[in-house]
């Protein structure tokens, strides 16, 4: 490697920001723009050519006043260049032949209140993003028309942008440290596509990020444990689960790119191997690291290359050659060799690696209801709230009659009152009698109060043994409508009474115009927000919930809960209401009546009681309240347990726990909705778990896994969420090693296997996830075979064959005699069940018809 230090300051001794424009290195600082010839920067630092002959290709004058550049991008054939409140463009696309005599116009320019955070181009689809401040939204515009096409609405400040090089997501930082992916497409629109748990570190800054160039590799910025500075490389194959990390790389990291080209290193007698390369600098050590993907120490670091510190690195397109420009006006520039770097493969291979990365389902049009995977995302405008995930919206495909999954909003939330009477019995006369003496505080003590007329007591408040929080009353917040991100529903809390009343507006935003379609006033402080397929809905601080149709219309009277409310959520043509005491109410808006009768989730939290006339004792918490398209309530608790509420049988059924997740081998703890991590609790896919593995098992049940629409996933990622946050996983290979070598517990894993398997088959079925439902039906009648369950196998296969019924009968939307006839396939080869299986072959005439 080598490398040279350009030996003079560049305009006037700042360098603010530089792209690569084919051959061409852009350089940007104070009002001018230089252009170099990268080979010939590449030869001087080799001593092929004079340090002395080296000079830009030529320089552009920009009309620039206090807004000095920071951002520049070519775009369309354009250059683009952004100050902190102007943008600038090239009059004219072919700016490199014109050379100097290039002009520029202002493009967009911003008040003084507002600030552009960030500035990126997609070459693929020819979108421009734009981080703004103060609004906090970063737009998109096609650098075709150069008009504006989509928004994203964060509520936070986005401080870095980083675009996708297949052309479908972009990752957003926000100055709350999260960390949240959005889908996108040519035409503007917009969906969440994940949100991440990796928290940039330290305070927020404009870090420069890119994506691996065949577009598998997500690096995050983060903080770890001990403060160790960290960048994590997200694989986006699996999920965004952490692939590798750097560790000990600069602190405070603010440039992390990749090489636009993949290496590949021979090895005897072995494969070759196939790595990305990585360039990383700090804010404040003048250091530059680069990175092999394949070694766990860097490769090279290049440290105090200047006394201030690194605005930006380049790499040069045919992956030899990295620049990095200096706060100070320096220009540096690092050669390589193949024989450091490996060998440098052709740009097709990195387009070849692109194509093999899975699509997402295009996102769809902005002006129907969308079908797809879409996410509604609340914003809230007050300062002083610690809101910052927004609930997300998993909407089942068009394939499926599967309903959609609601994250519930993180929003702040009030205690529950511990105000209980004050002549209410506590403990038992024998245990207050014994510890009179050494009575013991409880760290979060009842508070008596006295009450002026007991028949004027509230017993759902004051008696109740089932307290939930409640959101906190913002001063104003947004909610966007998860079918059309452009309908968004703005609450602006007046002083809670007819003086001030609150003020609910829904606004169409339609590029650069807003429209109002209906505004109304509520002398109540308003605190939750959502809107169904075809109604919108909010509620107020003392329980009131206010009902209105897109345009405005009342659907209903204001239902009174009498008691503040704790969810409210809504999907499809149903509303789900949870009261702070934990009444649940699913109502059918669009026939005004309660799906089931009111219900509650006491039942759910099981607090453990240590006396019987305890009041208020502790149990686990709700995280999640949701509702489906068909009617169906899921809970999920901080214990990772999933529930839904069944209607016909009008009781809570369990989904999910974290027994299933200890015994089941078919448990993935690799989907988690946050850090996903990856464990291996009995070895790999060669070990005892999978000894009666079979390879059409193998291929559905991995087809289930991957299934993100899947509600059961989801709720099993909750599961994994909590056991992780807990620090329960720890102990599983704890249990693996000692409870299965107990005698008597030989089989254990076998029966929790199945029991898992059985359970998620019932649930599928009830949620009308019929594709997963059939799917889970093979591997479960496959496994009963392979186990030798004979009696099992026959109770399945008479359950479908329904008394000779099956032809004209259906399960889930599935016609019987197809999967009675795709379990006999799966399951003829294996021996042990063949007396079975060939009973109802014939039954079935398939030996006739193979025959």
């Amino acid at each position: 490697m080598k490398l040279l230090k350009y030996p003079k300051p560049l305009h006037d001794g700042l360098l603010s920001a530089s792209c690569i424009c084919g051959a061409n290195l852009v350089l940007v600082g104070r009002n001018r723009i230089s252009v170099w010839d990268c080979n010939a920067l590449q030869e001087t630092a080799q001593g092929k050519r004079p340090v002395k002959s080296l000079s830009s290709e030529f320089e552009i004058e920009l009309s620039v006043s206090d807004d000095l550049p920071r951002y520049i991008v070519e775009g369309g054939g354009r250059l683009v260049v952004a100050g902190d409140r102007t943008i600038w463009r090239s009059d004219v696309d072919g700016w490199r032949e014109l050379g100097e005599k290039t002009t520029f116009s202002v493009f967009k320019t911003f008040s003084e209140d507002e600030c552009i955070t960030d500035l990126k181009f997609d070459e693929v689809n020819g979108i421009l993003f734009i981080g703004v401040s103060k609004i906090n939204e970063v737009w998109l515009y096609s650098v075709a028309s150069w008009e504006k096409v989509g928004t994203i609405s964060l509520g936070v400040k986005p401080v870095t942008i980083i675009v996708d090089p297949i052309g479908e997501l972009v990752t957003l930082v926000s100055q709350n440290r999260l960390v949240s992916i959005y889908q996108y497409d040519a035409q503007g629109s917009t969906a969440v596509h994940r949100q991440l748990n990796q928290h940039v570190q330290t305070n927020p800054l404009s870090y420069n990020i890119t994506m691996s160039p065949q577009g598998d590799m997500l690096p995050v910025v983060n903080s770890i444990k001990n403060t160790t500075p960290s960048a994590q490389m997200l694989d986006r194959l699996s999920d965004f689960s952490v692939q590798s990390s750097l560790v000990g790389y600069v602190g405070k990291c603010k440039i992390l790119k990749f090489s636009p080209r993949i290496y590949e290193k021979e090895n005897k007698n072995k494969p070759s191997t196939r790595y990305n390369m990585i360039a990383s600098a700090g804010n404040d050590a003048g250091n530059v690291t680069v990175w092999n993907t394949k070694r766990t120490k860097p490769l090279l670091n290049a440290a105090k290359l200047t006394t201030t510190f690194i605005n930006d690195l380049q790499w040069s397109n045919d992956g030899t050659g990295l620049f990095a420009i200096t706060n100070d006006g320096y220009l540096f520039i690092f050669a390589f060799q193949n024989i450091e770097i490996g060998k440098v493969l052709d740009v097709e291979e990195v387009l070849k690696m692109r194509k093999d990365i899975p699509r997402l389902e295009p996102l769809p049009a902005p002006v129907n209801p969308p079908s797809k995977a879409n996410i509604k995302v609340v914003k809230d405008k007050k300062i002083d709230t610690s809101s910052n995930n927004g609930p997300a919206v998993v909407k089942a495909s068009k394939a499926k009659i599967a309903p959609t999954v609601i994250k519930s909003t993180s929003v702040e939330f009030n205690a529950p009152s511990y105000s209980v009477p004050k002549d209410l019995k506590r403990k038992p006369k024998d245990e207050m009698q014994a510890n009179k003496n050494a009575a013991k505080k409880q760290k979060k003590d009842l508070e008596p109060m006295d009450f002026l007329d007991t028949n004027l007591l509230m017993p759902n408040i004051s008696f109740s043994k089932l307290r939930l929080a409640t959101p906190k009353v913002r001063l104003n917040f947004q909610y966007n409508s998860m079918h059309n991100e452009n309908l968004v529903m703005d609450i602006n809390n007046g002083t809670g009474n007819e003086q001030k009343p609150s003020s609910l507006t829904v606004i169409l935003k339609d590029k650069d115009k807003d429209s109002t379609l209906f505004q109304d006033f509520i002398p109540k402080f308003v605190t939750l927000c959502t809107a169904g397929d075809s109604f919108l809905s909010c509620c107020t601080e003392d329980g009131t919930v206010h009902v209105y149709s897109n345009t405005g219309r009342k659907l209903l009277a204001p239902m009174v809960m009498g008691v503040p409310i704790s969810f409210l959520e809504s999907c499809g043509d149903y509303l789900l209401c949870v009261t702070s005491m934990g009444q649940l109410y699913c109502w059918n808006i669009a026939k005004a009546k309660l799906k089931f009768p009111m219900n509650t989730v006491y039942p759910l939290l099981n607090p453990m009681l240590k006396y019987s006339d305890d009041v208020l004792t502790r149990a686990e918490n709700l995280t999640m309240c949701t509702v489906t398209r068909n009617g169906i309530p899921l809970v999920t608790l901080s214990n990772g347990d999933g529930y839904l509420f069944d209607p016909d049988m009008e009781t809570w059924m369990l989904v999910n726990d974290s027994w299933w997740a200890y015994g089941s081998q078919y448990w993935d703890f690799t989907n988690t909705s946050q850090i996903a991590t990856h464990i291996s609790v009995n070895g790999d896919k060669d070990d005892k778990k999978n000894k009666y593995w079979n390879a059409d098992a193998e291929h559905l049940i991995n087809e289930v896994k991957r299934d993100k629409q899947s509600i059961v996933n989801y709720l099993e990622s909750k599961t994994n969420d909590e056991m992780s946050r807990k620090g329960r996983i720890r102990n599983l290979q704890r249990f693996a090693k000692t409870i299965l070598m107990k005698e008597g517990f030989e089989n254990l894993e076998d029966i929790v296997t199945l029991s898992h398997l059985e359970n998620r088959i019932l649930v599928s079925l009830k949620l009308d996830e019929t594709v997963e439902f059939k799917k889970l039906l093979v591997v479960y009648c496959i496994r009963l075979a392979e186990m030798g369950f004979k009696n099992r196998l026959n109770d399945v296969l008479s359950w479908l064959y329904n008394d000779g019924n099956y032809k004209d009968e259906k399960i889930a939307g599935q016609n019987r005699e197809d999967l009675l006839k795709q379990i006999l396939v799966a399951c003829a080869d294996i021996r042990q069940v063949q007396r079975v299986t060939t009973s109802f072959a014939s039954a079935l005439e398939m030996l006739d018809e193979t025959l």
